[in-house]
């Protein structure tokens, strides 16, 4: 497992156990979370071991790969994490939570920039997606931004889903 490096200094390293607590520390933060069903790491404790769970880069049944990289900025310091699962069918679904502070400096788009490369080279993905909530005002700019566009709206669910082609 290689780290990737982004524009502007952002680097992606393959996320391990070993990044709980740099991460703990970014993550336990329940305003990163008004748009999602998850709450945040429960504990350290409970981190690390999800952490640990996902050093596979498999699911279970060894059909995707749930890929997690920490983000770094240049000096060093993690920011977030993005991650995407790739289904055999060439297509990945992709998630990102970086925390407050570092909201506005470009860390996610370039963050995601890094991993989208990477999973077309190393993984010959072909199309990705993002789920939402359509009130995430941030999260939507930032696909946008990466070029993605609304390809369905469940509004019982109050989520939409942006896909983009990665065919180059």
């Amino acid at each position: 497992m290689r780290a990737l490096a982004g524009e502007g200094g952002v680097t992606l390293e393959p996320q391990t156990a070993a990044h709980a607590a740099e991460l703990f520390a970014v993550l336990d933060d329940p305003e990163l979370y008004v748009f999602t069903d998850d709450k945040g790491p429960a504990s350290l404790a409970a981190l690390t071991e999800r952490l640990r769970r996902l050093e596979s880069r498999r699911s279970p049944d060894g059909a995707e790969h749930w890929l997690n990289w920490v983000v770094r900025n240049a000096e060093g310091a993690v920011v977030g994490y993005v991650q995407a699962t790739v289904r055999p069918s060439g297509e990945a679904e992709i998630a990102y939570v970086l925390g407050r502070a570092h909201w506005g400096w470009g860390f996610a788009t370039r963050a995601c920039d890094a991993m989208l490369d990477a999973l077309v080279d190393d993984y010959g993905v072909i199309r990705a997606s993002a789920t939402l909530d359509p009130r995430n005002a941030a999260s939507l700019a930032l696909l946008r931004r990466l070029g993605f566009s609304c390809v369905s709206s469940d509004s019982g669910a109050n989520e939409v889903t942006y896909g983009r082609s990665l065919a180059r």
